[in-house]
């Protein structure tokens, strides 16, 4: 099953120069010139093999199209070099490139390439107004039966900390929390900075798991490595000292001002933070919705590569240990009966969580 799309803010951005659709920009080649010994970044590369080799399983004769930003272009090189070494070909398109962004349609560049590869990646920050085109991008992979990495706001450090392992590993780890829940099962999280939470499950509800194998007509968010589902209930403390998501607080680790939610009956009933912008701006987004102080859903990370948090939750979110989110339910894939459009991710640093009475993780470490 495919991952979850971040929410956007859709609104239109100002009206921009068309690209016309006969205009090919270059294209950068896979070389062996473009990763000299002296400059090869070996901890880059080892995560471009994971992700190339591990997820999307890219053979020789295969052409993998990579879309990026400016930004993130010194994280192309380790995957050219990977797919010339696997023996396949790729191609790589930079968005600023092909027009002015926020691109609010898959532009015609795109379009032609991925029609004759196998697999493709995005690789670029979240910009206000391109959900439009990331969409027609997955839709298209869907269509053309692509295996699709897409990597949003992934940087250097989370790419090298969220691929530390092989997908394989994670996968089995996945499969072996999963067997063990019951569909009435009971989740205790407690951690030394104060979380105490109780997780009622819903055996209504279905788990989703990502685990960044990822199959033909098919994507996932990379780094990978979760368990989810939208609980039956959740009451107690979470003390979110890792990060959240979106630009709350400016983001960052929050291990030296962590963030305290008391929760009732899956409801918010009061936040506390010695970071006051913080604090105001989670405030804020819990009073924007009616569904907004529930807790939408909990994820247990499954990324047994990640040791620590690193401030930056598309990574933090796959840490082994307990995590919440509040808002959306992601009804469409866990089957809850209501969901919004808003949501916050919290997540904290690995704690103990007792299954059905039984240890599950101590220290943030896998009991199986």
């Amino acid at each position: 099953m495919g991952s979850r799309v971040p929410n956007d803010n859709q609104r239109q951005p100002p009206s921009r120069p068309s690209v016309a659709p006969s205009v090919r920009p270059p294209l950068r080649r896979s070389s062996s010139s473009q990763l000299r010994l002296s400059s090869i970044d070996f901890e880059l590369v080892n995560a471009a093999r994971r992700i190339l080799e591990g997820s999307l399983s890219v053979v020789p004769g295969e052409r993998v199209v990579v879309v990026v930003d400016r930004a993130r272009a010194d994280l192309v090189p380790p995957l050219e070099e990977v797919a010339r070494l696997t023996g396949a070909k790729c191609d790589v398109v930079v968005l600023e490139d092909v027009g002015m962004r926020p691109l609010r349609e898959l532009p015609p560049i795109i379009e032609e390439l991925i029609r004759d590869a196998q697999a493709t990646i995005l690789l670029a920050a979240f910009v206000e107004g391109e959900h439009p085109m990331r969409l027609a991008l997955l839709e298209r992979v869907r269509e053309l039966g692509l295996r699709h990495a897409h990597m949003l706001g992934v940087t250097r450090r989370a790419m090298v900390a969220g691929l530390s392992v092989d997908p394989s590993r994670i996968l089995d780890t996945t499969r072996a929390v999963r067997m063990r829940l019951r569909p009435n099962s009971m989740l205790r999280s407690r951690s030394a900075s104060g979380t105490d939470l109780t997780v009622e499950i819903d055996p209504n509800h279905r788990w989703v798991e990502h685990v960044g194998v990822i199959r033909a007509g098919r994507w996932e968010n990379l780094p990978s490595g979760e368990l989810m589902t939208s609980p039956k209930s959740v009451s107690g403390v979470f003390v979110c000292d890792a990060s959240v998501s979106g630009t709350f607080g400016g983001g960052g680790l929050l291990t030296r001002m962590p963030l305290r939610l008391d929760i009732e009956d899956s409801v918010v009933k009061s936040v506390a933070c010695n970071d006051s912008n913080l604090q105001r701006a989670i405030e804020g987004f819990l009073a924007s919705d009616r569904f907004t102080r529930r807790v939408g859903t909990v994820f247990l990370g499954t990324n047994v590569g990640l040791l620590e948090p690193i401030g930056e939750t598309v990574c933090d979110q796959n840490l082994p240990g307990l995590h919440i989110s509040l808002g959306s339910t992601y009804a469409d894939v866990t089957g809850a009966p209501f969901t919004t459009a808003a949501y916050v991710s919290l997540t904290a640093v690995g704690g103990d969580v007792d299954l059905d009475g039984a240890p599950l993780l101590r220290a943030g470490r896998y009991m199986l």
